[in-house]
């Protein structure tokens, strides 16, 4: 797949607020797919896509294996935490910092596998299971408030996937 400038990608007009917002485009996503109209206009195959949307879900529920570094916590806090707070998405382009690389999508990631990682985090929350580890950047969240950060990181990720038809 060639180098896309994210920033200036063509892009779905998304915008989640909740678990089910996620959930219910993950079945739109999933019947794009079985069409085989499903693609994506960013750098990541749409397994990749929805395995990195799951694997920050996965570490607000199981942990980080490590924190940011004091002055990126602290910019990123300042530049970013009101509006991920409020269910702002991230920009697109945004490069994942080097200590970050735990949320990197592997590079072979099948539709199937990410669909089905995502699926099964979202599966945990409805069945009970709640959002406790601190963000390594904005330190301690409440469930409420993660919600609302992963799906506004949700909401940039799965604007890339191009449903088609």
């Amino acid at each position: 797949m060639a180098n896309v400038n994210t920033k200036q990608a063509a892009r779905r007009s998304v915008e989640f607020r909740t678990l089910e917002d996620i959930s219910a485009d993950l079945d739109k996503i999933q019947a794009a797919h079985d069409a085989g109209t499903l693609t994506t206009t960013g750098n990541w195959t749409p397994g990749q896509v929805l395995e990195h949307v799951a694997r920050l879900m996965e570490c607000a529920m199981d942990g980080f294996p490590s924190g940011a570094p004091a002055p990126v916590r602290w910019m990123v806090t300042l530049l970013y935490k009101k509006k991920a707070l409020a269910g702002g998405s991230p920009a697109a382009g945004f490069k994942i910092p080097k200590g970050a690389g735990f949320l990197l999508p592997g590079d072979d990631t099948s539709f199937d596998a990410g669909m089905g990682k995502l699926r099964t985090i979202i599966g945990r929350v409805r069945g009970g299971e709640r959002f406790t580890h601190d963000s390594p950047i904005f330190g301690k969240l409440t469930h409420e408030q993660w919600i609302t950060l992963n799906a506004g990181h949700a909401s940039l990720h799965l604007s890339f996937l191009n449903l088609g038809g």
